[in-house]
């Protein structure tokens, strides 16, 4: 871990506070793996400049306090409320990290906390990173949908998709989508996919930019596809 934590850029306060950070996924040693967090939204923490951080978890709201020196980072816990948010919510698991975590980086705008004896490394991004970033800010358009047909496009892989939905919104021979290297896969788990087990016949929700070509089917571009 010692030669991973060489590589880190030097983190300042002024880089981390004051922002909404949303848990976006996190990276295991131990199996080898990598996992999407279904709702980010629901998992944040916000780092203030007086040395205290407010936190979420998914129904829970907390606060504590933070040391921040180099790269080394402790999170000390404070009040938190307790309440039961489900089977399905990752609130324990969310708040067992951030009491596990040893040093801060930066990758690429990602906030990144890491977790010194394992070697885990907890992702977020800002608020807005999730959301279409064009100049219009304009939001992401949702179909759930079945795999009819799979092709190598050009540049990138391309699917067919079909559903009642989206015919009787007017596209009855369905939408062709490209899966670009932007594109994010996930299986029903949240779990990282790979684009190349898509196979006809699968059920999907696709999130995507609400602009499509002219063409017939007209074609978009895929920013997420989560397997139902």
């Amino acid at each position: 871990m010692n030669d991973e934590e060489m590589e880190y850029e030097s983190v300042s306060l002024d880089d981390i506070s004051e922002i909404e950070w949303q848990w976006s996924g996190l990276i295991e040693t131990e199996p080898a793996s990598q996992s999407v967090v279904p709702h980010p939204e629901s998992y944040t923490i916000s780092f203030a400049q007086d040395g205290t951080y407010s936190i979420k978890a998914d129904c829970n709201v907390g606060s504590g306090s933070y040391t921040l020196e180099g790269n080394e980072l402790t999170l000390a816990p404070g009040p938190m409320t307790l309440a039961y948010c489900g089977p399905d919510s990752l609130d324990n698991q969310y708040l067992s990290l951030l009491n596990n975590v040893t040093n801060i980086s930066m990758d690429n705008n990602q906030l990144v906390l890491g977790i010194g004896e394992t070697g885990d490394r907890i992702l977020f991004v800002q608020r807005e990173e999730l959301t279409d970033s064009n100049e219009e800010s304009e939001s992401l358009s949702i179909f759930n949908g079945t795999i009819s047909s799979l092709e190598d496009g050009t540049s990138y892989q391309m699917f067919l998709l079909e559903s009642e939905e989206i015919s009787i919104l007017g596209y009855t021979r369905g939408i062709k989508f490209v899966i670009s290297e932007e594109t994010v896969i996930v299986d029903p788990n949240g779990s990282l996919f790979d684009a190349e087990d898509l196979k006809e016949g699968m059920e999907l929700r696709v999130f995507f930019s609400p602009t499509l070509t002219k063409s017939i089917p007209p074609i978009g571009q895929a920013k997420l596809i989560r397997l139902i």
